[in-house]
């Protein structure tokens, strides 16, 4: 399937992007996402919205309106690397697909940064952690 489907009904994915817990996890860069189904791909889209997205321990979402590519086996997501602190550190990506009511997990708990601001992510049918979640340690020192 090399092109993007253009002549078929189109129908809205909702695509849920997770970003991290992590200091400095959040971007202003532009982020841009391309799903792969099993009949077809998106085409790179850009992610954006009128919400100040992609900071840190924030849950965006968007919708994707395309023709059917049936369920999602892949995802390439990244960002233009513009701006000051563009690195980011994306948790997971969670898309659900409207026509057969399925959701599908994309795990990352990676920076996306330098010369890596992208990554293509594998579909998994169960949610999980991408990332251990920070702990706090107490440290006590005792000088004699």
């Amino acid at each position: 399937y090399d092109d993007v489907k253009t002549h078929e009904p189109l129908i809205t994915y909702k695509v849920d992007v997770l970003t991290g817990d992590r200091a400095g996890a959040g971007t202003d860069a532009e982020v841009f996402i391309e799903l792969y189904g099993t009949t077809g791909k998106s085409g790179s889209r850009v992610l954006d919205n009128a919400q100040d997205n992609f900071e840190r321990a924030k849950n965006d979402s968007f919708g994707i309106e395309i023709a059917d590519i049936g369920p999602i086996q892949r995802i390439n997501i990244g960002h233009n690397n513009s701006g000051f602190g563009a690195a980011w550190y994306l948790e997971k990506v969670i898309i659900t697909h409207p026509l057969l009511n399925q959701s599908y997990y994309f795990l990352c708990g990676d920076w996306l940064e330098g010369n890596k601001c992208q990554v293509e992510l594998v579909a998994s049918d169960s949610d999980g952690n991408a990332s251990l979640p920070l702990v706090t340690y107490k440290i006590e020192v005792v000088t004699g």
